[in-house]
């Protein structure tokens, strides 16, 4: 990782940091730890503990160089809308990096890469990044960035902002972020009447995520291992029955990805992201909708032109530039 830290500024007041031994300092005194080589900008617990804690255990589940597929590469060329080709020595914000599979893309393409994520999945993504030198990471807040404003060429912001405390809040503040002549790079997941009811209307999930967070987070990733290693073996035996997917997905909170979703090769990496994916579903603190519409209607009121807002992915993505 890039030892410079020079670049980072104080999430509160914007003035400038000081590295000194295993702490940064900012003008006013204020002192941040520098734990593993990250600097931390956060309080040791918070909401996002589930999130650290998965993505510490499964760390290469989803990078592309681990399964030998192309759905990082894929998702995150659609999103950019075919700019990632163009990233080449381009200043690169990623808001949010869990384990690092878009930062491990980001970077072999030759983006420099400014990375943070509220959870210590940090720690994750310093496993599987941190050799390269174009990369500089901390444990930050997406309210209280602890890098300069206007100064990047992408802001880019994949499957975290519906988990944030407020969705509208969370985009103000990688807008700022975002250079004149820069673009902004975002999704999120998307609002539908059938999301708001009970089976058997809606899914299962959502009852599963309920009862999920009135546990101990202790408890948590051991009860949904269970789950999952009971349901997956009937969403496997039925993967081909439409009729018997409908019925489980009434009853199941597993995510299965069927029909080879994502060129995944074999049961057992279909089994790992189903793990992944179940527990990130149950165990998410905040979980916003937002339709096409509303992404688009607040990107506007920021100013955003060239908006490319559509459904897909994880739900709604967005694609737009700021005007010099």
């Amino acid at each position: 990782m890039n030892k410079d830290l020079s670049q980072l500024c104080d999430p509160f007041d914007c003035s400038h940091l000081i590295k000194d031994n295993d702490y940064c300092y900012s003008m006013s005194g204020i002192k941040y730890p520098v734990i593993k080589s990250i600097p931390r900008f956060v309080a040791n617990e918070n909401y996002a503990d589930d999130f650290g804690k998965q993505w510490n255990i499964y760390k290469k589940t989803q990078l592309d160089s681990y399964t030998g597929t192309t759905a990082t590469f894929d998702r995150l060329s659609r999103c950019m809308n075919g700019h990632l080709e163009n990233i080449k020595d381009k200043l690169v914000l990623e808001a949010g990096s869990g384990a690092g599979r878009f930062t491990e893309v980001l970077l072999a393409h030759g983006a420099i890469v400014h990375s943070f994520d509220y959870s210590n999945a940090v720690e994750a993504n310093a496993d599987n990044n941190g050799n390269s030198e174009n990369l500089t990471l901390v444990q930050a807040d997406i309210r209280y960035i602890p890098f300069p404003k206007l100064a990047y060429d992408y802001v880019i912001c994949l499957g975290v902002l519906q988990h944030t405390p407020n969705t509208e809040e969370s985009i103000n503040h990688l807008w700022e972020m975002v250079r004149p002549g820069g673009y902004l790079v975002i999704d999120h997941y998307r609002f539908t009447w059938k999301k708001m009811f009970p089976p058997p209307i809606g899914g299962a999930q959502e009852l599963y995520r309920y009862l999920m967070l009135l546990l101990p987070k202790k408890y948590r990733l051991s009860l949904i291992t269970k789950i999952v290693n009971f349901f997956f073996p009937i969403h496997w035996k039925y993967r081909d029955s439409l009729f018997a997917r409908r019925v489980l997905s009434r009853l199941s909170p597993v995510c299965f990805h069927y029909g080879g979703s994502f060129g995944l090769k074999d049961k057992q990496m279909i089994y790992e992201w189903a793990l992944l994916d179940t527990h990130d579903g149950t165990t998410d603190f905040y979980r916003h909708l937002r339709t096409v519409k509303q992404i688009r209607a607040h990107l506007t009121k920021l100013g955003a032109i060239g908006l490319n807002v559509t459904e897909g992915g994880n739900g709604v993505e967005a694609f737009c530039h700021k005007s010099l």
